[in-house]
């Protein structure tokens, strides 16, 4: 992780950090050749792409106050039979 983020990471409380220690780890499982890209705007972003682009992002964690998501980009593109996904 970049030194830059963690220093960012430890401002939240420690449950939501260690619940997008979990998420993250478990995202460079699945795919560990993935590119980690990080931002800092109005949340603390990573995103997980299959380049060093962002149009190739295929998910991501933002990190909020007293909250994270896991999002999906193209979500709307991904199988859902049994309609678990919500959003447009």
């Amino acid at each position: 992780m970049h030194p830059d983020f963690q220093f960012l990471l430890d401002f939240k409380d420690q449950e939501l950090i260690d619940l997008f220690i979990d998420l993250r780890a478990y995202m460079l499982d699945l795919y560990p050749d993935a590119n980690e890209l990080v931002y800092h705007t109005h949340a603390l972003t990573a995103v997980f792409s299959i380049s060093d682009k962002l149009s190739d992002a295929f998910c991501m964690l933002p990190i909020y106050t007293n909250h994270l998501n896991l999002g999906f980009n193209k979500g709307t593109l991904l199988k859902d039979p049994d309609k678990l996904l919500t959003g447009t």
